[in-house]
């Protein structure tokens, strides 16, 4: 990854610009100057090399059911509907934005299967996890909210 390359640092040539750039200047000196050039296009990096298209399908189904529970318990007048449509249209929104950058990213060869994933892990900044790790990660806040959802549900009909 980047960072472990950063962290070795070799390869990185170090330039003191403070005794190359004059001091009648008036603008500070680019802190990129490597993408000035023009070698040709430039491709970005695959935004998610390792992680399986259908972990992706999980979040759409975690979030779904989020919104379904919302739509089991909260339906029924008019704000309470509107709420779930506001919060359906963010979700939708939510999930469209990445499909259209995953759409323009640059072919990179094949995802991993899911069971590779779970078998392999991924890496992250933080260092190396395992695909059951990953996943607790990745699914644990839509899945939370869901049985939250669900809970105050079976609370209010207790209640009332």
């Amino acid at each position: 990854m980047r960072h472990e390359r950063i962290a070795a640092r070799d390869g990185i040539t170090e330039v003191d610009i403070a005794a190359v750039w004059p001091d009648t200047a008036q603008i500070t000196p680019s802190l990129l100057p490597d993408l000035a050039r023009s070698d040709g296009p430039r491709m970005g990096a695959l935004s998610s090399p390792d992680m399986p298209a259908s972990v992706g399908k999980l979040i759409v189904i975690s979030y779904g059911a989020l919104i379904g529970a919302l739509a089991l318990v909260a339906a029924g007048t008019r704000q309470s509907n509107f709420m779930i449509v506001v919060a359906a249209l963010f979700v939708v929104m939510f999930f469209s934005v990445p499909r259209i950058f995953l759409r323009v990213e640059r072919n990179g060869g094949s995802r991993p299967s899911l069971a590779q994933f779970m078998a392999n892990g991924t890496e992250t900044w933080t260092g190396h996890n395992s695909g059951k790790e990953a996943l607790v990660q990745i699914l644990i806040l839509p899945v939370s909210l869901t049985f939250a959802v669900l809970a105050m549900a079976v609370v209010a009909a207790i209640v009332v």
